[in-house]
């Protein structure tokens, strides 16, 4: 099954504490637990497919991004604006920017770097991420 619904959706919203840009809503419910060529994008928890969306974007938050969070926990690097939405090579993530819009008012889209803790900018926003996934950035030093 691919997609999902909009009940999965909030759900994931409510336990992550903030609202999915639009444009990744609507990728969801056409693409839920889809990658994008080799980037595994988190998908939603859907009932209806548990096998398929168990590595949620709510269980890499909680697990795999806080114990990253914790390896920088003595260097001032403020990651309370990010929400890491894909998975790239060992470690980084593509993540949601909360704290920047673009021009279409949803976060833009940065790499994060599990070595320095440090992004980069890559998108406008999900939609622009999606017209033009060849523009990833290497690794923020």
């Amino acid at each position: 099954m691919i997609g999902t619904t909009i009940e999965a959706i909030h759900a994931a919203e409510t336990a992550l504490g903030r609202t999915l840009p639009r444009s990744f809503v609507d990728w969801l419910l056409e693409h839920n637990g889809k990658a994008l060529g080799g980037l595994e994008v988190f998908p939603v928890f859907d009932a209806r497919d548990p096998r398929k969306t168990w590595e949620s974007i709510v269980r890499h938050f909680e697990q795999g991004w806080r114990a990253w969070q914790d390896t920088f926990s003595g260097i001032e690097l403020d990651c309370s604006s990010l929400l890491p939405f894909a998975q790239f090579g060992t470690g980084d993530y593509y993540c949601f920017d909360y704290a920047v819009l673009g021009d279409a008012g949803e976060p833009v889209v940065v790499l994060w770097s599990h070595e320095t803790g440090r992004t980069c900018v890559v998108a406008d926003g999900y939609a622009a991420f999606l017209a033009n996934p060849d523009q990833l950035c290497h690794a923020p030093g």
